[in-house]
């Protein structure tokens, strides 16, 4: 398939500037869009491989370098973890909200937001504190620990891996009890990270059956 890619630089409303990746299919405009949250490693080819995945279905589809707020281009690869898990812990959740509404006012028709790992939990404190029509979470840690009180304002679907040795059960069950109108799914084989096909956790069926079940959601929420 041909894209239409780019690399464009947006203004939070503090007026930091950003990077953002931008892709959608070269042969139809798009109706609505998508953005993409990173995990902890930054826009990986992973998180550009979301981003096609998601415009192949004519999607508009945007992911904000939220890293931009220390210095451009940072991208980890996945052995990397201390070093994302510090630049994890000093980028202000409040700062990334920003980011993530820049790229919303970039986006088109009906918005969908879509985050992974720590882009999972960012995507559940989006949907409390920006406009959008739905949102998807992947292995979003410290939700049930820290985000409880951001209750979501649109429909919202999480995905879990039951072999997740970051996000134990008990956090998944306290989120369903807290957001009773949220959708749950846990992936009895599948671990932290699953949908990255360069992580060790990868687990393609679980993968796969996360997207087609994403994409429906968000097909019936916008």
């Amino acid at each position: 398939m041909n894209y239409i890619t780019q690399t464009k630089q947006i203004t939070s409303n503090d007026g930091h500037e950003l990077d953002c990746y931008i892709t959608s299919l070269d042969d139809d405009k798009p109706k609505n869009s998508i953005v993409i949250i990173q995990e902890i490693f930054g826009i990986t080819d992973h998180i550009k491989s979301v981003c096609q995945r998601y415009a192949d279905q004519g999607y508009l589809v945007i992911a904000p370098a939220l890293y931009d707020r220390f210095e451009k281009n940072i991208t980890l690869n996945y052995t990397q973890f201390d070093e994302g898990k510090a630049l994890r812990t000093k980028l202000d959740t409040n700062h990334a909200i920003l980011d993530i509404n820049a790229a919303i006012a970039e986006s088109t028709g009906k918005i969908s937001v879509v985050g992974f790992c720590f882009g999972g939990m960012l995507s559940h404190v989006a949907s409390a504190r920006l406009n959008m029509d739905c949102a998807v979470s992947y292995y979003g840690g410290f939700i049930a620990e820290d985000h409880l009180h951001d209750a979501p304002r649109c429909p919202i679907m999480y995905h879990f891996g039951k072999l997740d040795h970051a996000i134990p059960m008990e956090s998944v069950e306290l989120i369903g009890e807290t957001f009773p109108e949220s959708i749950i799914h846990i992936y009895n084989e599948a671990g932290h990270g699953f949908n990255c096909e360069m992580r060790a956790d990868y687990h393609q069926p679980s993968s796969d059956l996360a997207f087609e079940r994403s994409l429906t959601f968000i097909r019936d929420n916008t």
